[in-house]
């Protein structure tokens, strides 16, 4: 008998959901929220009941029989500095995502929903390579204050998974390479330097540091920070607001979608603009992983839908190219990595890991 795994990818205003029978993606569905009263809800834990019920009553509309189901997997959350792997999700993770202990984010709906259907069923409820997987080295994490940390919350799912699909490619192994890796999501960027098999230097790209995102703000100036809180006097969820959800293409276009910037880049200079701001901090950023790398690099790789943008792709392509050799992943992979990892995790016989 196959195993079927119930995957599941929260968004802002959707939840997308898909059952696989061992590798094969057999249904997906992309289940809209926008309409819906719940999601002016402005604690997303209060959505989750709704979620919930929308996933079920989704796949019972769709003849899915929800008893075949084994496992429900989903990205893991702002959690505690962790290792990579996959996670049973049990009572010390549902109440550090309840919390918020590593940050506010959409993300920490995945493991509440996969453990709440898994319990309905009675099955295992799983998070794969949580974002604040913590690999860095004692240099790259130090911090110049002790009460200042630089936390390691990035798309730690994606990086480590395309990360062993590009080693598998050239037939070589993930633990004997030397790799760039940068992720652009539809809020963030993420980059990191990957010495064999670990990521030991990252941006924090979850209301952190390192390049502009599509709507986080990425670096900001300190001073200008002070000034807004202690001169300005913005509140705590003006602050979150600015630097989380209404920054960059969001504060100056009103969209944060790829597909809508991509477009408007076409005629509109200030999309064009800020994409090149943009292409231009991320350039800087990978070309900082040089040193990381001691300046051993055996590839770049570049993941994310913004790299289908000619104009995008070449401003980052002539800056790093010298560097080392270019790999592009376009597609969206975060559902393939879930399924892959759980069964590769099974087909070892390895034993789920505890979030202790």
């Amino acid at each position: 008998m196959p195993t079927v795994i119930l995957s599941i990818l929260p968004d802002v205003n959707s939840t997308t959901i898909a059952i696989s029978e061992d590798y094969n993606i057999v249904y997906q569905c992309d289940i809209d929220h926008s309409k819906c009263d719940f999601i002016l809800l402005d604690n997303i834990i209060e959505q989750l009941p709704f979620r919930r019920d929308a996933i079920i009553y989704q796949l019972r509309n769709d003849n899915i029989n929800i008893k075949d189901i084994n496992y429900v997997v989903s990205e893991g959350g702002l959690l505690k500095p962790c290792e990579s792997g996959v996670y049973h999700v049990d009572k010390n993770m549902i109440s550090d995502l309840i919390d918020a202990i590593g940050g506010c984010d959409i993300i920490n709906m995945g493991g509440l929903l996969a453990f709440t259907i898994a319990n309905t069923l009675r099955i295992k409820s799983l998070v794969v390579d949580p974002a604040s997987v913590d690999e860095r080295s004692e240099i790259s994490s130090f911090s110049p204050h002790p009460a200042i940390k630089k936390k390691s919350l990035f798309h730690a799912l994606i990086h480590k998974y395309l990360s062993r699909k590009y080693a598998k490619s050239i037939s070589k192994r993930y633990e004997d390479l030397n790799l760039i890796f940068c992720h652009v999501s539809d809020k963030s960027v993420s980059i990191a330097a990957h010495k064999k098999s670990k990521i030991i230097d990252v941006n924090q790209a979850y209301m952190g540091f390192g390049p502009m995102g599509f709507c986080e703000a990425g670096s900001v100036p300190t001073s200008a920070l002070y000034d807004m809180l202690f001169v300005k006097h913005y509140s705590k969820d003006e602050i979150y607001h600015l630097l989380k959800q209404k920054a960059t293409f969001f504060t100056y276009l009103g969209t944060n979608s790829v597909d809508d910037i991509m477009r408007s880049s076409k005629d509109n200079k200030k999309t064009k603009l800020i994409l090149d701001v943009m292409a231009y901090q991320i350039s800087k950023e990978i070309a900082s992983h040089y040193v990381s790398l001691d300046a051993e690099i055996d590839a770049i790789i570049l993941s994310g839908k913004i790299f289908s943008h000619n104009r995008f792709l070449k401003y980052i392509y002539k800056r790093i190219e010298t560097l080392a050799p270019i790999t592009i992943y376009k597609e969206d992979c975060r559902i393939e990595a879930l399924i892959f990892n759980v069964l590769d995790c099974i087909a070892s016989k390895g034993n789920f890991l505890s979030y202790g």
